[in-house]
């Protein structure tokens, strides 16, 4: 086959590929989608940018309480780039969407463009397929998250990287110190790009360790992804509210307890390969083992993501943290394109890996379509019904505050009743037992209590209520009780 024929098929699959996302892949309800609490946290946060203040160095949550709702968070430069798509499109949604889709694919274009003027257009053409049928970024191309955009950045800083090793450049270095800076202020989980980034120096370019250039464009990473996050804690110090980047008492990190059953390392490594390498790595890794033509390209990568997989290990072991998976995609693009250089018929073998990836993408679709309703959806719809926009409610959430597994913190604040009947308030977790937390945001304006369905409501609240409020909803999903007398 011809280069041309190659750059043909390239364009018609990723073509083909980005239909499917969009009609099929797609949620018409992000808030029953995959990390719907995610998305909707961050579906509003581009909605109050573009309604309330357009300055993505103080974004705003629904779950305000009765404040204005700045929280600690990394920069919301994709709720930015969202809200100025939709100002132009009049839907925010879809605009989040089409900007998931356009990152991811783009993602996958240049990566698989580098590995395949490394090792040949066939290579470089099974690395999209491999890239796209993995489950993560199956699940990215249409999630509003700001992933998808971290996963671009962070591939572009690996390949810039590798470029201005070859051939050092201003050009190079200042694309690959953007983009690492990038990645780490959208997702600061993706600083494992420098860790890689310097086992790659440390162990095949060790004449460029003594480089001025490489250290002062690390310098300049930390320094920029560093200061905003001190800069964000601010906001936490002020104003009380966190995502639990530097602040909240939520912690990443594996309780040591925890370390010593199976369970976490097994998860760890499904979820690792399911959502982070793939499939095909797998097979790819092995071969290339078996031959000795593992590289240091490879070594750096692996470092990066089991360093990242054990720091944050609470998250990375669970559903909870599948996106933190997603740059490794980057690894296993390099393991399959590899592979298939190594081969004897590399078009033979392309061809077998295309039709592995069609199944495995069909596979990911089908997980990721058949999510059910999420009782969240229900109340918050029902709430839209009753509740004017901007009416300050109580929503109590099915996560926990404190978490016994992990003896942690928990970020327990679900945001999605909010986001869907346009209020906002504050959140109770479900262990919290008693009536006097409810009775302090009554007085403080709030008019509604949204009881989501998991742990029946306990005697002292159940009194409270029968006092305070009367149901105007109920579902299976739960009961919507309007305050009536919360000023009394």
């Amino acid at each position: 086959m011809t280069a041309a024929t190659w750059r043909w098929l390239t364009v018609a699959t990723a073509v083909a590929w980005a239909v499917v996302m969009l009609t099929v892949r797609r949620a018409d309800v992000i808030t029953d989608d995959w990390h719907g609490w995610r998305q909707a946290d961050t579906a509003a946060i581009a909605r109050n940018l573009a309604a309330e203040e357009p300055n993505p160095l103080r974004p705003r949550i629904d779950w305000r309480g009765d404040g204005p709702g700045y929280v600690e968070t990394e920069l919301q430069l994709y709720p930015a780039i969202v809200a100025a798509v939709a100002a132009a499109t009049g839907d925010l949604e879809r605009s989040a969407q089409l900007v998931s889709l356009g990152c991811v694919l783009a993602a996958a274009l240049i990566l698989a463009s580098a590995l395949g003027r490394r090792y040949g257009p066939a290579a470089g053409y099974a690395a999209l397929v491999a890239i796209l049928s993995m489950q993560g970024a199956v699940v990215a191309s249409t999630t509003i998250q700001p992933d998808p955009l971290a996963f671009l950045a962070f591939t572009l800083g690996w390949v810039a990287f590798l470029a201005d090793l070859a051939a050092p450049r201003r050009a190079t270095w200042a694309a690959w110190v953007a983009a690492t800076a990038v990645a780490g202020l959208v997702k600061p989980t993706t600083l494992e790009l420098g860790l890689a980034q310097f086992t790659l120096v440390a162990v095949a370019h060790r004449a460029h360790l003594r480089s001025a250039r490489l250290w002062l464009g690390w310098a300049v990473v930390l320094a920029a992804v560093g200061g905003y996050l001190l800069y964000a804690r601010t906001l936490y110090t002020t104003y009380g509210n966190t995502f639990g980047v530097l602040s909240g008492g939520d912690s990443k990190l594996p309780a040591l307890g925890a370390l010593a059953g199976l369970e976490p390392w097994r998860e760890l490594a499904r979820y690792g390969l399911v959502w982070g390498v793939g499939l095909l790595a797998v097979p790819a890794a092995l071969y290339l083992a078996v031959r000795r033509r593992l590289t240091a390209e490879h070594l750096a990568l692996a470092l990066g993501a089991a360093a990242l997989s054990l720091l944050a290990l609470r998250y990375t072991a669970s559903y909870f943290g599948t996106h933190y998976h997603l740059p490794h995609v980057v690894l296993g693009a390099h393991l399959v394109a590899a592979a298939v250089a190594e081969l004897r018929w590399p078009r033979a073998a392309t061809a077998a890996v295309a039709v592995v990836a069609l199944a495995l993408t069909v596979r990911a679709l089908a997980f990721i379509t058949s999510r059910p309703r999420e009782p969240e959806t229900t109340l918050g719809r029902a709430l839209a019904t009753v509740a004017a926009p901007g009416t300050r409610v109580a929503v109590r959430a099915r996560a926990e505050g404190y978490n016994r597994q992990w003896r942690t913190e928990n970020n327990f604040q679900d945001p999605r009743v909010f986001y869907l009947s346009r209020t906002t308030g504050w959140v109770l977790p479900n262990d919290l037992a008693g009536s006097a937390a409810l009775a302090d945001y009554a007085r403080r304006g709030a008019r509604f209590y949204v009881h989501v369905n998991q742990h029946p409501i306990d005697a002292d609240l159940a009194a409270w209520l029968a006092l305070h409020a009367h149901v105007v909803a109920t579902s299976t999903a739960g009961t919507i009780y309007e305050l009536a007398f919360a000023t009394k």
